[in-house]
């Protein structure tokens, strides 16, 4: 085969490649996402009368729109995520995912956005839980598959730890007296104190533990880069202020990133 035959050969194999390349770029440019969230979790991720609300999803709004990214909001069951993360039915997950080693092992995670903790929650005429220490040989709900479960199944003494799907059945546990008490996120417990529990309920004792959210992908996630950078750009323009300011009151105690 003689020189030129090869030299115009190699030109439109690489004229080919860079074709292929371009394509890949602008396909991943226009994808539109799926973004998973929880369908029950206020005030991060929930739904209402067929609109998805929430601090999350407002904050995640700003964030997909400084990323340039095109999304679509897929609402499930947090038991689900995980899963739906790992096989691709979604492409990413925001949805008060907590940032631990068992899940680093298997996701990656953006910057963390948001930080929280566990809190015990229990009836109003309840005088013996004052702390978790008073937590022997009662009976604890949460959420079955959540950091508060893993943690609540980790205390020593406990009678047992009853794992609910939906923390909303943990709590109506709760208010009918068939559990002595729940355990889950800070910023959720309030929540349902305030707008569903009727005075019946109350939080004791210290923030168990503290824990980050964070955007979930699968490893080598090509997004979480343009993410990063986005969190940056709405923490430092004042957007991620304002929202929380919104969905919690006043100002975060500490600002991502700072």
């Amino acid at each position: 085969m003689s020189f030129g035959v090869r030299g115009k050969l190699l030109i439109g194999l690489s004229v080919l490649m860079a074709f292929f390349i371009v394509t890949e770029g602008c396909t991943a440019a226009n994808k539109t996402l799926k973004v998973g969230i929880e369908s029950n979790f206020r005030p991060f991720t929930y739904s209402e009368g067929g609109e998805n609300k929430g601090f999350e999803v407002e904050l995640w709004k700003a964030i997909s729109k400084e990323a340039n990214l095109k999304y679509e909001l897929v609402p499930m069951q947090q038991s689900e995520l995980n899963k739906a993360v790992q096989s691709g039915k979604v492409d990413l997950a925001v949805a008060g995912m907590t940032v631990n080693k068992a899940r680093k092992d298997n996701f990656v995670f953006s910057d963390p956005y948001f930080q929280t903790g566990l809190v015990i929650l229990t009836n109003s005429d309840n005088g013996q839980i004052k702390s978790k220490d008073d937590l022997a040989g009662k009976v604890v709900a949460t959420k079955i598959g959540s950091t508060a479960y893993t943690y609540a199944s980790g205390l020593t003494g406990i009678k047992e730890v009853r794992g609910y799907p939906d923390i909303s059945e943990a709590y109506d546990k709760l208010k009918n007296k068939s559990v002595d008490a729940v355990i889950f996120d800070e910023r959720n417990v309030h929540d349902f104190q305030q707008n569903g529990g009727e005075g019946k309920v109350k939080i004791v004792g210290e923030t168990l533990n503290k824990e980050s959210y964070a955007v979930v992908a699968k490893k080598r996630s090509k997004y979480i880069g343009r993410i990063n950078q986005a969190i940056g750009k709405v923490v430092k323009d004042g957007t991620y202020e304002t929202l929380y300011a919104k969905w919690f009151g006043g100002k975060p105690a500490k600002l991502p990133g700072k």
